[in-house]
């Protein structure tokens, strides 16, 4: 989109670098005061455009909101490479964090807990959930109740960076990291499995 607004005396940006700063000053301010209290006006502010621009780009507020959802719950990229050792994989980056990004894991379990409290938040949210994360790692994992155990792994994943990263018990902070990983690992493995089937009684007589 050429020719996008900004306040006098701020550098001009193109479309792609204009959407990336509104997107990154509203993760800020969602994953700091919740999606009920970031008020559009901040955030442009903080991203250096016009209150307008948010209109512009991504239609609404809400709009915003369901995009920084979607950017900061990604998963493709994880899930990608060997099915055998994905549990393994998610494990450590739970345990260690991404090399890439070794900061990046609160943002999302923030935006998580802030969106927990307000219903319209957790609305957008679970929408988004069923849209993206989950059909994409209920499709990775194939099989019988795909979609189960693909929620079962993302809340083992939620609750323990939760527990980990932010909560922080003595148990969990002073463990041996790849104890953790192996412990982890074993966890998510169950659900990467195709469950057995229930047996089924035979009638007596």
């Amino acid at each position: 989109m050429p020719g996008d607004q900004i306040e006098p005396g701020r550098r001009r940006r193109d479309s792609s670098a204009t959407r990336t700063a509104i997107l990154e000053a509203a993760t800020r301010h969602f994953a700091c005061k919740g999606y009920g209290h970031a008020g559009a006006r901040e955030i442009a502010t903080d991203a250096g455009v016009t209150a307008a621009m948010i209109n512009r780009y991504f239609g609404s507020k809400e709009g915003l909101f369901a995009e920084v959802i979607e950017r900061a719950f990604d998963i493709r990229e994880l899930i990608q490479g060997d099915r055998a050792t994905l549990a393994d994989r998610l494990a450590r980056i739970m345990v260690y964090g991404r090399p890439d990004a070794p900061d990046s894991g609160r943002i999302p379990l923030l935006l998580l807990l802030r969106a927990a409290t307000e219903p319209a938040a957790a609305e957008l949210l679970r929408a988004k959930l069923e849209e993206n994360n989950l059909p994409l790692l209920a499709e990775r994992l194939g099989g019988p109740d795909a979609g189960t155990r693909a929620g079962l792994i993302i809340a083992q994943l939620t609750g323990f960076a939760i527990l980990y990263q932010m909560i922080q018990p003595k148990e969990l902070a002073d463990a041996d990291r790849e104890q953790l990983v192996a412990c982890l690992t074993a966890s998510l493995a169950v659900c990467f499995a195709d469950p057995p089937r229930p047996s089924r009684s035979q009638p007596c007589g």
